[in-house]
């Protein structure tokens, strides 16, 4: 829990070098924690957790705790991209979710896309609550006036998002493919 955490100089950290392997959770919270309050990373923790990353397995996985403070984090109305960025940064992502994991570094070349697809990912999250914010409103007029009567759907938009070239690189059409991803994951996001 959150006494497993300690603010050391502005930064999260770790209290101790157990907190991942006496819970796995810890492996999510570190990343809520951070978002919520606005705290930056002690390197330590980081490093810790890439070094924990075995301890990511399917139980984690189906956590019920785990998995709501995934989709809190990922629709958080405060700084979703860098939290997400930074779990992506550690390996935590990739295998929290293994289908995530399978894009990490994959460079697409065509003309829409300049960046690896989970770069692109996590820019469109950025992009996504920068509009909801009102800093792209002006570039993106239209999503801004429909986001606000879609605030009972935004868990299920920033799923979306987040998962919609998920299936990138595969011999079969990416988004028949995704749409199969996106079944499989939702039960564990509480979605039908």
């Amino acid at each position: 829990g959150t006494k497993d955490f300690i603010v050391d100089n502005q930064r999260i950290n770790i209290a101790n070098e157990n907190v991942y392997k006496n819970d796995p959770v810890n492996l999510i919270r570190l990343f809520h924690i951070a978002d919520s309050t606005g705290l930056e990373y002690h390197p330590d923790a980081m490093q810790l957790a890439t070094r924990s990353l075995a301890l990511i397995d399917a139980d984690l996985r189906n956590s019920a705790k785990a998995n709501r403070l995934f989709v809190e984090l990922l629709c958080s109305e405060r700084q979703p991209e860098l939290a997400l960025r930074r779990m992506n940064e550690t390996g935590v992502l990739g295998r929290f979710i293994p289908d995530f994991g399978k894009v990490v570094a994959m460079m697409q070349f065509n003309m829409y896309h300049h960046y690896t697809v989970d770069e692109h990912l996590l820019r469109c999250i950025g992009n996504l609550s920068d509009i909801e914010k009102g800093s792209l409103a002006k570039e993106h007029p239209l999503a801004y006036k429909l986001l606000p009567g879609l605030k009972a759907e935004r868990h299920l938009i920033y799923m979306a998002l987040l998962l919609h070239d998920v299936a990138k690189g595969r011999p079969e059409d990416h988004s028949l493919e995704g749409a199969k991803i996106a079944a499989k994951l939702a039960p564990r996001f509480g979605l039908s």
